[in-house]
């Protein structure tokens, strides 16, 4: 308590009697200092002239004045300097007329010392309250001031500059000596504002936060505010000797607040409550600034997506059931010819939707002016190329007025090729037509009137005649299989890879050879008669090849009594595909000539089983190759993911 505080006037005009009650206010309260004055003038010269009074006990009969005019005057000058009334004179209407004239308190003179003892008390209660009073007007006038720093905070731009305007505040509103602020950066607190009483010297550097002998790295890790009253009878060394007292305040998760103070007990409760209070703006501040600084970022990455994106894309809205442009990409602008500002409110359709096509473009504005999302609908637009196709993607945001982006991927040159396809197909079906039947019922009549002709006479050419028949016949039936086989597949079903496998390895003479079956996909999407008919050539041409190579019969180990052949099936990679691999003696040969048309190194061969493979692979949109086995022998892979061009 401040020493003005317990500074008592006495004022009473009875000879005497002012001495009398000083006495008796030092004897029961032994921090009062107590001076008299006889007279109203006099009291009210040293209330304005004298040293500071926390309290002034007045008479009320006086000559000249009396005390509610003493009491008037005073107040003029000093409208919270507590007043007690003290007289003699029991009237109610004196001590009506005093209260209803603003005095702080009225007690009646008495003849015992009892009534020192309440005089005592009111004056006590008296400073008291005016303090509290004071300090409550002090406290409102930092909070205010304190609010109007937190609106100078929102206008911060930087972390530097927000926490020099905090420290500036700690020290001219809530009044602290030394302070300063640190702010989380990766792994350490790096100052950010430091008082300039601070020695330069490194009162406070940047440390670890997880440093266990910092005091401020182990009240961020806290999240609670510590208050150290003597620093000399705590662990933490003070970064001054003459430092006593500390206050530390974490900041959110963003820093760090250190006060400290000269003197003993330098921080109570009420200014560790302004500090927060202070704190808490700035880390509303902090928080604004990450969450600005965040969205710049994201906004800095959208932009450079939607500048370099392969595809066209626009932000449009609807505008009635026009389609309105407010920004195309530099994809869109080369794609459609059209600049950013040519088409910056206008209507996107009628410039890109071809003629014919106006109700289809229509019914996609409906879809998602009813926030229907579209994803990989075929269209044509007009472009600066002529007419091109393109599958039409949009992302709607939750407005008004279906806002959101359009994309457009351009698949021109894939519908070409599936056009391509379909011609290829079609002649496909063709060609097998004339096989399967123009071509078929003539070779049918030959062959019978050759069977008939060998009948009928004895002839050593109705032997080669039949022959040659039956290769016709053959190679008709094998050139119906590659049209069959090498048609695209139109309707994939999920088809299960071991069972495929194992269907295909019962179909085929395998002599002795033996099926190894390894880790394989569970499942791939295919056509399951042509896939079985892909394994079936694989595991034919493995077994023929491999029990058969172009050496001499004699030296085939496999037909006397050698090892039998092994054949393999496993996955690729990541289980990217499959492969089918043998442990025979291999293709002496280039491995690429395998899927050539009539290639093979057999007598009996025709050289179409592994073309007929490949051609079923490509069908998939795999591709497919032929390499060396670990083994010595040939193995074959079919790659899911290295779509056939």
């Amino acid at each position: 308590m401040a020493a003005s505080a317990k500074r008592v006037l006495v004022v009473d005009d009875e000879p005497g009697l002012a001495d009398v009650v000083a006495d008796h206010l030092r004897r029961i309260d032994g921090g009062l200092s107590v001076q008299t004055a006889t007279t109203a003038s006099d009291g009210l010269a040293l209330v304005r002239d004298g040293p500071a009074f926390g309290c002034v006990v007045s008479d009320y009969n006086m000559p000249e004045m009396n005390g509610l005019e003493l009491l008037e005057a005073v107040r003029e000058e000093y409208p919270s300097l507590p007043f007690i009334l003290y007289t003699g004179r029991g009237s109610e209407e004196i001590a009506s007329e005093a209260i209803s004239a603003g005095v702080t308190d009225y007690v009646q003179k008495g003849s015992g010392p009892d009534h020192y003892e309440v005089l005592t008390k009111r004056i006590q209660n008296a400073i008291a309250q005016r303090r509290t009073e004071a300090e409550l007007r002090r406290t409102q006038e930092k909070i205010e001031a304190l609010h109007q720093t937190a609106a100078k905070a929102a206008t911060c731009s930087g972390r530097t500059e927000l926490c020099r305007l905090a420290v500036a505040a700690a020290e001219e509103i809530l009044e602290f000596d030394l302070c300063d602020i640190s702010l989380r950066e990766g792994p350490r607190l790096v100052p950010q504002a430091v008082s300039k009483g601070v020695p330069s010297d490194g009162y406070y550097r940047s440390t670890r936060m997880d440093d266990d002998d910092s005091f401020a790295a182990q009240v961020f890790r806290g999240e609670e505010s510590v208050r150290i009253d003597d620093l000399r009878s705590h662990e933490a060394a003070p970064a001054e000797p003459n430092y006593r007292s500390v206050m530390t305040i974490p900041i959110d998760d963003h820093g760090v607040f250190q006060a400290v103070s000269r003197d003993v007990e330098g921080f109570d409760d009420r200014d560790q409550e302004l500090a927060e209070l202070l704190l808490a703006h700035v880390g509303a501040a902090l928080d604004r600034m990450e969450s600005e600084a965040r969205l710049r970022e994201e906004r800095d990455k959208f932009a450079a997506l939607f500048r370099n994106i392969p595809q066209a894309v626009a932000i449009r809205s609807l505008d009635g059931q026009e389609a309105v442009a407010h920004e195309v990409n530099p994809a869109f602008e080369a794609v459609f010819g059209w600049d950013a500002d040519d088409l910056a409110g206008r209507s996107v359709d009628d410039r890109i939707v071809p003629e014919g096509d106006e109700s289809e473009a229509a019914a996609i504005n409906e879809r998602l002016r009813n926030g229907e999302r579209i994803s990989g609908k075929e269209v044509r637009r007009v472009t600066e190329d002529g007419l091109r196709d393109f599958l039409l993607h949009t992302v709607t945001t939750p407005t008004d007025d279906a806002a959101g982006f359009v994309i457009y991927t351009d698949i021109t040159d894939q519908k070409r090729r599936e056009r391509e396809l379909q011609r290829q197909n079609e002649r496909l079906d063709e060609f097998a037509s004339v096989l399967g039947h123009d071509l078929r019922n003539p070779l049918e009549v030959a062959d019978g009137n050759a069977r008939l002709l060998a009948e009928d006479c004895d002839s050593d050419r109705t032997g080669p005649l039949l022959t040659a028949l039956t290769r016709i016949e053959e190679r008709v039936d094998e050139a119906l299989e590659l049209a069959e086989q090498g048609q695209t597949v139109r309707e994939p079903t999920a088809v299960s890879v071991p069972s495929v496998v194992e269907d295909a390895w019962e179909m085929v003479d395998t002599d002795d050879a033996t099926l190894t079956v390894g880790e394989l996909p569970e499942e791939i999407s295919g056509d399951p008669a042509r896939l079985r008919r892909l394994f079936e050539n694989l595991f034919d041409n493995a077994v023929e090849h491999g029990s058969t190579s172009n050496r001499p019969e004699a030296d085939d180990a496999r037909q006397h009594g050698g090892p039998a052949l092994t054949v393999e099936v496993g996955s690729l990679d990541c289980e990217r595909g499959v492969y089918v691999a043998d442990d025979g003696p291999g293709v002496g040969g280039d491995h690429d000539r395998l899927f050539e048309r009539g290639y093979t190194e057999s007598e009996s061969g025709s050289g179409l089983g592994l073309r007929i493979v490949e051609d079923v692979a490509r069908a998939h949109g795999w591709s497919v190759r032929a390499t060396e086995a670990e083994a010595g022998g040939l193995r074959v892979e079919m790659d899911f993911q290295r779509v056939q061009s």
